[in-house]
C-alpha cells in the first residue's frame, strides 16, 4: 500500500499547525518590546522529501555525494526574523500582515486536512470493496 500521499499530507498538517502557532505567538506579542517575528519554515521538509525521492533513484557514478545534515529532521523549524524593526521598541510585528498570514495559514491547514480526509475516504472505499 502506498502511503506517501498520506505521509506528505500529514507533514503538511504539521507545517500548518506550526505556522499557526508561530503566527498566534506573533499576534499575542504585538505589544511586547523587543519581540521579533517568528515563522515556521518547511525547508527541512522539502529537503527530506527530495532526499527520499533521490534515494530511490539509481545512483549514477558521476553524481556528487552530499553530506546529510543531521539537523534536518523533516519537521517544520521555527525561524526568528531579526531585521526589519518598524518601531522604536525593537518589535517588528505588523499586526495587519500577521492577520493576513493567519488567514492564509488557516486556508492552507483546512485544505491539507480536507485532502487527507479524502485520502482516508478513498482507503475506506477500497477496503470495503467499493461499497
Amino acid at each position: 500500500m502506498d502511503t506517501s500521499p498520506i505521509t506528505a499530507l500529514s507533514q503538511a498538517l504539521d507545517l500548518g499547525s506550526a505556522r499557526l502557532q508561530a503566527i498566534s505567538s506573533n499576534i499575542s506579542n504585538v505589544n511586547t518590546p523587543g519581540f521579533k517575528r517568528q515563522d515556521a519554515t518547511f525547508a527541512a521538509l522539502l529537503d527530506s522529501a527530495q532526499n527520499d525521492t533521490l534515494a530511490q533513484a539509481t545512483p549514477d557514478p558521476r553524481d556528487l555525494t552530499l553530506d546529510d545534515d543531521p539537523g534536518q529532521t523533516g519537521h517544520p523549524t521555527l525561524t526568528t526574523q531579526q531585521n526589519g524593526s518598524m518601531r522604536s521598541d525593537g518589535n517588528n510585528i505588523d499586526i495587519d500582515a500577521e492577520t493576513s498570514r493567519m488567514a492564509a495559514a488557516q486556508i492552507y491547514y483546512e485544505g491539507s486536512a480536507q485532502l487527507l480526509s479524502g485520502q482516508f475516504s478513498n482507503l475506506k472505499y477500497v477496503i470495503s470493496g467499493g461499497k
